[in-house]
C-alpha cells in the first residue's frame, strides 16, 4: 500500500487537539517521515503507525513547530527497543547544533541500541532510493529573520526547503513552510498531488497555480485553529475548481497514493 498519512497538522500557535507539523510517506512496508513537530510520538502511536520502521526522517526547516519532536521520538524508539539505524535529514546549518542538543538531552549515542545520524540536506538529489529519489528546493519562509541576523550577527543561514518526492508514476509535492505562494513557482510541473501549508500563502492564488499546471489533489494543513473551526473560505475556494481536489488536513487524514 502507498499512502500518506498526516501525523501533525497545526500551525506554529500549539492546538489542543492537532499534533505539529508531520506526516509519514508509507511505500509498501517502508515508512519515510516528513518534519518532526512536537506531538509526533503521541500521534504515531495513536495511529498505530510502527515508527520503528521510519528508516528516514526529513526535515523541512528548523523551526520548533517541524523539528522539535525529533528528540522525544529518538527517546521513543530508544525505550521500544529499536535496533535499524535512522537518518535524519536536516538544513546544514543545524546539523553541529542538533548532535549537540541530543547530548545535552542524555540522547547519548553511545547508549543507544541503534545508530543515528543528523545528514545535511544536500540538494540534489536530497536521497534517492528504488521506491523513490527525493528533491529538495529552497524557499524563502525565513528571509524575514534576515535583518535581525545581520544586525546580531547571528550564524544562521535561513535554509527552508520544500520537497518533490518523485515515484514511479507521480510526482509530490510538500512545501514545508513558504514566505509565499511565489515560493512554489517553478515546482509545479507534472505535479499530481501539493500538500501546502496555509498560514503563509493566498490560498486562492496558489489554488489558481496548481489548477494551471494541471495538479490533480490540494491539501491543506499547517492552518491557524479558527480556519479548521469555520473552513468555509476554504470551501468556497474548492468550490471554484473541477478536476482538482481541494482537501484540509487533519490528523489521522489517510491520502492514498
Amino acid at each position: 500500500m502507498n499512502r500518506i498519512v498526516f501525523t501533525g497538522t497545526a500551525s506554529g500557535f500549539p492546538s489542543p487537539d492537532r499534533a505539529c507539523s508531520s506526516f509519514v510517506l508509507q511505500l509498501g512496508d517502508k515508512l519515510y517521515q516528513f518534519d518532526a513537530g512536537e506531538g509526533f510520538s503521541n500521534s504515531v502511536q495513536r495511529l498505530k503507525i510502527n515508527f520503528n520502521q521510519i528508516t528516514q526522517v526529513f526535515i523541512s526547516h528548523l523551526h520548533p513547530d517541524h523539528i522539535t519532536g525529533i528528540f522525544l521520538e529518538l527517546q521513543l524508539m530508544y525505550l521500544a527497543g529499536r535496533r535499524m539505524p535512522l537518518e535524519i535529514y536536516v538544513p546544514d546549518e543545524g546539523v553541529e547544533s542538533l548532535e549537540k542538543a541530543a547530548r545535552l538531552f542524555y540522547l547519548f549515542k553511545e547508549k543507544f541500541p541503534f545508530v543515528f545520524h543528523f545528514v545535511p540536506i544536500r540538494p540534489n538529489p536530497v536521497f534517492r532510493e528504488k521506491e523513490f529519489t527525493l528533491y529538495a528546493y529552497h524557499n524563502r519562509h525565513l528571509t524575514p529573520n534576515q535583518h535581525i541576523i545581520e544586525q546580531t550577527g547571528a550564524a544562521n543561514l535561513m535554509q527552508s526547503y520544500s520537497y518533490v518526492v518523485n515515484l514511479a508514476d507521480k510526482r509530490i509535492l510538500y512545501s514545508g513552510d513558504i514566505k509565499d505562494e511565489t515560493d512554489l513557482d517553478g515546482v509545479l510541473e507534472n505535479i499530481h498531488t501539493v500538500i501546502t501549508e496555509g498560514m503563509h500563502c493566498d490560498l486562492e492564488a496558489l489554488a489558481d497555480h496548481c489548477a494551471e499546471k494541471k495538479v490533480k489533489r490540494l491539501i491543506v494543513t499547517h492552518l491557524k485553529q479558527n480556519q479548521y473551526a469555520r473552513p468555509s473560505a476554504l470551501l468556497k475556494i474548492a468550490a471554484q475548481y473541477r478536476g482538482m481536489k481541494i482537501m484540509m488536513a487533519y490528523d489521522g487524514l489517510k491520502l492514498t497514493i
